[in-house]
């Protein structure tokens, strides 16, 4: 199922944060949530993920059950989603995983934030193959799809960005200050060890 709202939407908060709930209570049994913020900060358009991972990293920094990864400072991005893939996998076996990114679309899309119950795939738009990742994932369409989504990327507004990164990054703190109340036991050492390995990013 898809979720859809423009970002200046005044009710996009509320909307997409009780869509992720109501996902995740459907399966209630995970004991954490990992926010994974697929991009890189070497393109304005693909800057999106790793603007909402700074966000949230500094918003739940050092959070027992809230752990962010790919952030402006460490992003998680083609080059090394495959081995961030496997062991975000095994560092958390019992969170929910939640994956950011942004994405291209028609132009009368532009500005539209989605919200899909499934895994993300990235850089689908970009005709690249990458390990999908997530319980269900949050994408911005940040500009428009076409032959040159490479130089989309690249001359996409930064300014614009940072705009549905303030909203994807309140969607995402609403939803996770809710659903902590209903996270199950800790999840296993591990977990801990891993935790204590990383930095929050």
């Amino acid at each position: 199922m898809m979720y859809h709202k423009h970002y200046l939407d005044k009710k996009s908060v509320a909307y997409f944060s009780e869509a992720l709930v109501k996902h995740f209570l459907k399966n209630p049994a995970y004991a954490g949530i990992a926010v994974v913020c697929i991009g890189t900060n070497r393109y304005n358009g693909d800057s999106l993920g790793p603007m909402v991972g700074s966000r949230l990293a500094e918003r739940f920094e050092n959070h027992r059950q809230v752990r962010v990864y790919g952030t402006l400072d460490s992003p998680v991005h083609a080059l090394n989603l495959q081995k961030a893939v496997a062991a975000i996998a095994e560092a958390h076996k019992r969170s929910y995983i939640i994956a950011v990114d942004a994405c291209l679309g028609q132009f009368y899309k532009i500005g539209t934030i989605q919200l899909v119950d499934e895994p993300l795939e990235p850089g689908v738009s970009l005709g690249k193959q990458l390990p999908p990742i997530g319980h269900i994932h949050l994408k911005g369409i940040i500009n428009n799809y076409g032959p040159l989504n490479h130089k989309v990327l690249e001359h996409t507004s930064l300014t614009f960005v940072g705009e549905m990164a303030v909203v994807m990054s309140r969607i995402l703190v609403k939803a996770c200050q809710d659903i902590i109340p209903h996270l199950s036991a800790a999840e296993p050492a591990a977990h801990e060890a891993a935790n204590k390995r990383s930095s929050g990013s």
